[in-house]
């Protein structure tokens, strides 16, 4: 067991990424002019961020206006040519890194069917790559699109692509056509029959990318939100690599799904499903050269296996639980910290939204079964106070402290809301007076039960994964049965299987996860509650209900520019979601990177949510040592 003083030294590096996060600051490029009909000339100053660096310049803008269509203005928009392409980076790679893995996810090259966690795991092994990328403080900077410019009414925006990038195995220069083609076959508002992991993410985003010439795309703007760039198409939450359009020219939908082409540093050399992949870094490159020639990601699902292997030398980098990490510490490993996660229990089915929030379509929602004891039927308000009551006494029914030192070795914090962390400067200042925690008191969970008229129990499943959640999910189960006779059956299916119940909103039993929307802890301010509303539709619903109070807020975050305005509408969100308890936060637990000192001498890792495999992120700036 550390130290009390040991121990805080690490909570100090696991908060350093998210006290780190700012809020993106969209980029403009060069000078742009408009032509219509009758020529005006106008100035004005615009905010710019080129490289990190924000300035403000004046843009000369000339306008014809063509008065006989007096609505519809066209712009053209004039620039000069992109950049030459660089020369490429070389270098001499050598030795093999080995990874000990869970999982290597589901490889699937054909953006459409890519299933949960391939998109990511395309990117972050490194043989893909994004539009944008993030520096050290998790700020969108410049990856295949060279620089962006937002329209005055967040209608578009253009994104400059970088020139020089090419595909693997001879499939020629990336363009903008590429660009397109790939958010295009993945976004359901332009490809229905997309079952992309980050489907309902592009909907929302946008409504096409269109291209404008080879080396500028348009992205037409679905529904503006702030920090949406950096959130969808950077690695700081979830994202998607470029794919080669003529891959799919040649071989098809169903011929492109074993086909993995991208432009990053690593090449595919083979990646199977539950067994490994593996992958060649390019002796030429247009930005990084790796040091390593081979990477080996072994899928293997035994975290006791996992250590031994790190242990032995059999890997040299591996996902280790939690509780494990101090130990392999203590041997001379290396281990850090790269992102912090709050899990917490969703109460499914209370899918209280009847419509698309912003669509106002009719939502198809199977799941909303009133007669379960933790769903309430919305503007009934004797059904919704005996639900929530219900949910309150499973939430002062759990031990988050005792969880922490048992099963955590004291590593992580306790957390009430998946939203929002304990270490947190706004927690610090509003939770006692917004009474946004909850206390481990089995008397009090006993009345509430009683007071909702289900003193007897229930039964319930609740889905988490296997390995640290399965270990808290039956520790919380032992409690709700000894303490309220709620006998928990636990489904431990994969996250695969588990989703298509998530998007089509038939789920309404509880969960024990991670939620996308606690990944916006790296900064307050940030939209809340991203994917528990109908604007995420046709992705993952992944609290499994959808409030309207939460879409309303949501909606408002999204286009409020007053970053303190944001702020005072999380706490909004902090206040419902205490208040109706759907999202009861459990634990906040920290990702390590462990891995052998010797072989390994740095590995860097911009702040970012660890979505699709901490271990194996940004391989290709390594210290490595053969």
């Amino acid at each position: 067991m550390m130290s009390f003083n040991r121990r805080r030294r690490w909570a100090a590096l696991i908060l350093l990424p998210l006290l780190l996060a700012v809020p993106l600051v969209v980029a403009c490029g060069e000078t742009v002019t408009e032509t219509v009909i009758q020529t005006v000339v106008v100035e004005k100053e615009v905010v710019v961020e080129k490289e990190g660096e924000t300035v403000i310049q004046t843009v000369v803008v000339e306008k014809e206006v063509e008065v006989e269509v007096p609505v519809v203005q066209t712009v053209i928009v004039e620039k000069e040519a992109a950049a030459a392409p660089r020369d490429l980076v070389t270098g001499n790679p050598q030795g093999t890194l080995i990874i000990a893995e869970s999982g290597v996810g589901v490889p699937v090259g054909y953006p459409e069917q890519c299933v949960p966690g391939c998109g990511n795991q395309k990117f972050r092994m490194g043989a893909y790559e994004t539009l944008l990328w993030l520096d050290s403080s998790a700020n969108a900077v410049p990856r295949l699109s060279t620089e962006w410019t937002v329209a005055d009414d967040q209608s578009w925006v253009d994104f400059d692509i970088r020139r020089g990038v090419s595909f693997h195995n001879g499939y020629g220069e990336m363009t903008a056509e590429d660009v397109a083609w790939s958010f295009n076959n993945a976004n359901p508002n332009t490809n229905p029959d997309s079952r992309h992991d980050q489907a309902g993410d592009f909907r929302a985003m946008a409504t096409e990318f269109e291209v404008i010439d080879p080396s500028k795309v348009r992205m037409h703007v679905n529904l503006w939100e702030v920090g949406v760039l950096r959130r969808n198409l950077s690695p700081y939450w979830q994202s998607m690599g470029v794919h080669s359009k003529k891959v799919f020219d040649e071989f098809g939908p169903e011929g492109m799904v074993d086909q993995f082409v991208g432009t990053g540093p690593f090449v595919f050399e083979t990646w199977s499903s539950d067994d490994r992949a593996v992958l060649n870094a390019q002796s030429a490159h247009w930005r990084k050269v790796p040091e390593m020639a081979r990477v080996e990601i072994l899928a293997v699902p035994e975290a006791a296996v996992r250590k031994t292997m790190l242990e032995t030398g059999q890997a040299h980098a591996a996902n280790i639980s939690l509780k494990d990490v101090p130990e392999l510490v203590g041997q001379g490993f290396t281990a850090n910290p790269t992102a912090a996660r709050m899990n917490g229990l969703y109460f499914g089915g209370n899918y209280w939204q009847t419509h698309h929030f912003a669509e106002g379509t009719e939502l198809d929602r199977p799941g909303y079964d009133t007669s379960l004891p933790w769903v309430g039927e919305y503007g009934n308000e004797e059904s919704m106070q005996s639900a929530i009551n219900v949910r309150q006494a499973l939430a002062a029914a759990v031990d988050r402290e005792g969880i922490n030192e048992a099963i955590l070795n004291g590593l992580g914090y306790v957390n009430h809301i998946t939203n929002i962390s304990v270490n947190s400067q706004t927690w610090a200042e509003n939770a006692e007076s917004h009474d946004w925690a909850y206390s481990f008191d089995r008397d009090e969970a006993k009345r509430l039960m009683n007071e909702a008229g289900w003193g007897d129990g229930f039964e319930v499943t609740v889905w988490t994964g296997a390995g640290t959640s399965q270990e808290i999910v039956e520790a919380i189960a032992a409690e709700w049965l000894a303490t309220l006779n709620v006998s928990v059956s636990l489904d431990l299916s994969p996250y695969s299987e588990h989703r298509p119940n998530l998007v089509n909103l038939s789920f309404n039993q509880i969960q024990y996860r991670t939620c996308g929307d606690s990944f916006s802890a790296l900064s307050v301010d940030l939209p809340k509650s991203n994917e528990t509303t109908s604007h995420k539709i046709g992705g993952t619903i992944c609290a499994a209900s959808i409030l309207p109070r939460w879409d309303e807020i949501f909606d408002e975050m999204t286009k409020e520019l007053d970053r303190r305005r944001r702020t005072e509408l999380a706490i909004e969100h902090f206040d419902y979601a205490r208040e109706v308890s759907i999202n009861v936060g459990v634990n906040e637990t920290p990702a390590f990177n462990t891995f052998d000192g010797e072989k390994i001498k740095s590995w860097p890792i911009p702040p970012q949510m660890c979505i699709g495999g901490c271990t194996w992120f940004n391989l290709e700036e390594v210290d490595w040592q053969p």
